[in-house]
C-alpha cells in the first residue's frame, strides 16, 4: 500500500504512530464498513472486526461490502478480503460472533487501544461502554442513522448534547442507570427521523449518505486523536 500522501500531508512520525494502533469495529453494516475503509486507507495495521451477519440484498444499497456477488456470505469474510486488498500487509483480527456481555472478555484478550461501537442493540452499546470506560479503552460510538437523508447534519459530540434522536435519548437513560457518565463520545445526526408509514415499521429505511458519514467520521476521530492535530 503506497502511503505516500498520507506522509506528504501529516509526516512520517504522526503516521508510524498510526500504524502502531490497533482499533476495534463492532458491527460491520453502513456504519462500521465505513469506519473500517476508512482506518485501514489512513494506516492502521492492526483491525478487529466483529459482527455476526451475513450480507443480504437489502444491505447493497448503503453497506460498503454489499455486492451482489457478496450475497449470503459472512460479512466479516467479506470485509477482511476487501481490507487485505487494500492493504495486503495489514492484520485483520475477525470474530464471526454477536457481541454480548458473555463473550467481552474474549473479544479484548488482546490490548485494543480504541472502539468503533457501530453496534444496533441498545443494552450491548450500555456492555461495551462499560466495560471500555472501565478499562480504560478510548470508544467511538455511533448513534441512530437509519430514516435520515442529510449527511450535512453529522456531527461529532458528547452523548449528553445529542437531539432528535430516540436511541441517544434510551441510552442517556441507560447510561445513568449504569453510572456511566454522559460525557462519552458519540456520531449522531441532528436531522429529525422520517416518519414512516404504518405498512413499513417493520424495515428501518435507509440510504448510505447518512450511515457512511458518520462512518468515515467514526474513523476520522480516531486517527485525529492518534495524531493529535485539532482543526484550525
Amino acid at each position: 500500500m503506497d502511503n505516500s500522501r498520507t506522509i506528504n500531508m501529516i509526516g512520517k512520525e504522526k503516521f508510524n504512530l498510526i500504524q502502531s494502533k490497533t482499533v476495534m469495529v463492532i458491527g460491520l453494516g453502513g456504519v462500521g464498513g465505513y469506519a473500517c475503509e476508512t482506518l485501514v486507507r489512513s494506516g492502521i495495521q492492526r483491525i478487529i472486526i466483529i459482527d455476526n451477519d451475513k450480507v443480504d440484498v437489502s444491505n447493497i444499497n448503503r453497506q460498503i461490502i454489499a455486492t451482489k456477488e457478496a450475497i449470503g456470505k459472512r460479512k466479516t469474510d467479506m470485509m477482511k478480503e476487501r481490507l487485505l486488498s487494500i492493504n495486503p500487509k495489514a492484520e485483520i483480527i475477525s470474530y464471526d460472533v454477536f457481541f454480548c456481555q458473555d463473550n467481552i472478555e474474549e473479544l479484548f484478550s488482546e490490548k485494543v487501544d480504541y472502539v468503533v461501537d457501530a453496534i444496533d442493540t441498545i443494552s450491548s452499546k450500555v456492555v461495551l461502554w462499560k466495560y471500555c470506560l472501565g478499562n480504560n479503552i478510548k470508544i467511538i460510538s455511533s448513534l441512530g442513522m437509519a430514516k435520515r437523508l442529510n449527511p450535512q447534519k453529522v456531527f461529532i459530540t458528547k452523548l449528553s448534547k445529542t437531539e432528535n434522536d430516540p436511541m441517544a435519548k434510551a441510552l442517556r437513560s441507560l447510561a445513568r442507570k449504569n453510572d456511566i457518565a454522559l460525557d462519552i463520545p458519540v456520531v449522531f445526526s441532528k436531522e429529525k427521523p422520517f416518519e414512516i408509514s404504518e405498512t413499513k415499521k417493520e424495515s428501518l429505511g435507509s440510504m448510505m449518505f447518512v450511515p457512511a458519514t458518520a462512518g468515515i467520521m467514526c474513523g476520522y476521530y480516531i486517527i485525529n486523536d492518534i495524531i493529535d492535530i485539532n482543526d484550525k
